[in-house]
């Protein structure tokens, strides 16, 4: 059984031909090392848009100091939105306040069910209604 196997392999192998391949050929794409000519304009610009990319990355810092500051003043407006949303839709809500906030303004009057809040910042004026919340 082993025998026959093995001669069956043997036979499929001196019955398949020989392998054809073709010869690898080099033909170089930048045309400094003898390509195409016409891809200079490609590759040049390909390597201009690389390096506009990395001195633009080097040259964003960030300023740690900056950052503190910014994050301390969305903390302390984020303080100053919670009082002001307590004392219009909190726990013991007032029916009408006032509120200033760095030269903005905040008004609000509780009108039945609703809740007319006014924004002004010297420049301009933004009004909102809201429903008020039935607890």
């Amino acid at each position: 059984m082993t025998r026959t196997a093995f001669a069956a392999a043997l036979a499929a192998l001196l019955i398949a031909g020989s392998a054809g391949a073709s010869p690898l050929t080099y033909r170089p794409i930048n045309p400094s090392f003898g390509g195409n000519p016409f891809n200079s304009d490609h590759l040049l610009a390909t390597a201009q848009q690389q390096k506009q990319f990395e001195e633009s990355r080097r040259s964003f810092q960030r300023d740690p100091i900056a950052d503190f500051t910014a994050d301390l003043e969305r903390r302390l407006l984020s303080e100053v939105a919670r009082d002001i949303t307590g004392a219009i839709f909190g726990e013991n809500p007032q029916d009408s306040g006032q509120f200033e906030v760095g030269g903005t303004t905040i008004n609000f009057e509780r009108i039945g069910d609703e809740v007319l809040i006014n924004l002004t910042d010297g420049a301009s004026e933004t009004s909102i209604t809201l429903p008020a919340p039935q607890f």
